[in-house]
C-alpha cells in the first residue's frame, strides 16, 4: 500500500524569544566558567580575600598600580567575551548556546534571503557587551526594541542587518 503523503514544508522564521534568552544565558554560563573563573584567582591576588567593597575601595585609592592591574584585567575579560560572540557568529553563525537550541544568526541580504554575517555585522550586533557609555544604554534599548519590533529584532540587530532565525517544519 503506497501512501501519498505531502512532503514536509520547511521555512525559516524569527527564533522564539525564550530560545534566544536561554541561548544567551547558556553563553553567559560558558563565559563565566571558562573566562571569569580563570581571572577570579588573579583578581583575588590583586585585591585580597576581602568582600567588603569599602575596604577594597580604600585599598585601591592608596595603590594606583592595583587600579591599573584591575583595569587591564577588566579590559581583557571584556575583549574575550566580545571575541566569543563576534568570532563564533562570524565563523559559524552560532554561539555554543545557539547551537544547543538550533538557532542561527544570519545577515539579511534581501526579502527572505539570508547569508553569513560579516565580521563588522557580528561586531555591531554585539556592541552591548562593551560596558561603557554609550554602549551601556543598549542594555535597555536592545530588549525594549525587541519587544516592539515587527521582525523580532533587537536594535543592534536592526543596525547590523542581522536576525536570529530557526528552522520550522510542517
Amino acid at each position: 500500500m503506497d501512501l501519498n503523503l505531502p512532503e514536509k514544508s520547511v521555512f525559516y522564521g524569527p527564533a522564539n524569544l525564550w530560545k534566544r534568552m536561554l541561548a544567551f544565558l547558556l553563553d553567559i554560563f560558558i563565559l563565566d566558567f571558562f573566562v571569569l573563573s580563570i581571572f577570579s584567582g588573579i583578581t583575588g591576588k590583586i585585591v585580597g580575600d576581602t568582600k567588603e567593597v569599602l575596604l577594597v575601595y580604600k585599598m585601591l585609592q592608596q595603590d594606583t598600580s592595583q587600579v591599573q592591574a584591575l583595569t587591564m584585567l577588566f579590559m581583557i575579560i571584556i575583549m574575550l567575551a566580545l571575541a566569543y560572540f563576534v568570532l563564533l557568529q562570524y565563523a559559524v553563525g552560532q554561539t555554543v548556546g545557539c547551537m544547543l537550541l538550533n538557532i542561527h544568526v544570519v545577515a539579511q541580504t534581501g526579502e527572505n534571503k539570508f547569508g553569513r554575517p560579516s565580521l563588522l555585522q557580528s561586531f555591531v550586533r554585539n556592541m552591548f557587551i562593551i560596558p561603557t557609555i554609550p554602549f551601556i544604554l543598549l542594555w535597555i534599548a536592545d530588549p525594549v526594541y525587541l519587544l516592539f519590533a515587527k521582525k523580532g529584532q533587537r536594535l543592534t540587530e536592526w543596525l547590523s542587518a542581522t536576525r536570529v532565525i530557526e528552522k520550522f517544519e510542517i
